[in-house]
């Protein structure tokens, strides 16, 4: 394909970008600690979340569009509210250093937020009060990103160790 336009804001690297569902809206997250949002169709910045987030890892959308979730090199998670552009809940529990990137997703229809991390676990957060919901061990190294399937109830876990681990959730265990 041809190449349409590039978008230029970000000052260092850009670490994940992400589609909103009705693919207008382009959520984009980097080496420069912003988290900036882009019209898919001029291509303009039309917001920037600034904090001391420390290098942003990733970005993703809840299915709703109204939440955010970033991974940051400064061992937190953060769930924003894409309206106010103000972090909501701060998750922290997993085990990252500024070595590696690991991702967070939102799983289970934007309910759960689902993360790797270096002790070689993944974990489980419920969306709406940040509380730690499972912690899913197994892997012997890095977990560097998660995948949720809604038709199967299940989660991927991608791993420095070679292996995907699939786990099941009941809504309040998982199990390999």
């Amino acid at each position: 394909g041809a190449l349409l336009r590039s978008l230029v804001g970000h000052e260092r690297s850009v670490s994940s970008a992400v589609f909103n569902s009705a693919g207008n809206l382009i959520v984009s997250g980097g080496k420069d600690a912003t988290v900036r949002f882009w019209d898919a169709r001029s291509g303009l910045c039309l917001k920037c979340f600034e904090s001391p987030l420390g290098e942003v890892t990733s970005v993703d959308l809840a299915p709703n569009g109204v939440h955010l979730v970033s991974s940051s090199k400064d061992n937190a998670l953060r769930l924003w509210d894409v309206r106010t552009a103000k972090p909501l809940l701060v998750l922290k529990g997993h085990q990252n250093t500024a070595r590696n990137f690991v991702r967070a997703r939102f799983a289970k229809g934007g309910t759960l937020v689902a993360s790797g991390s270096d002790d070689g676990g993944a974990f489980l957060w419920h969306a709406s009060s940040g509380e730690l919901a499972a912690r899913l061990g197994g892997h012997t190294d890095v977990v560097y990103d998660t995948a949720w399937s809604e038709p199967l109830d299940l989660i991927a876990t991608a791993s420095h160790d070679g292996l995907i681990k699939l786990w099941g959730w009941d809504g309040v265990l998982c199990y390999e």
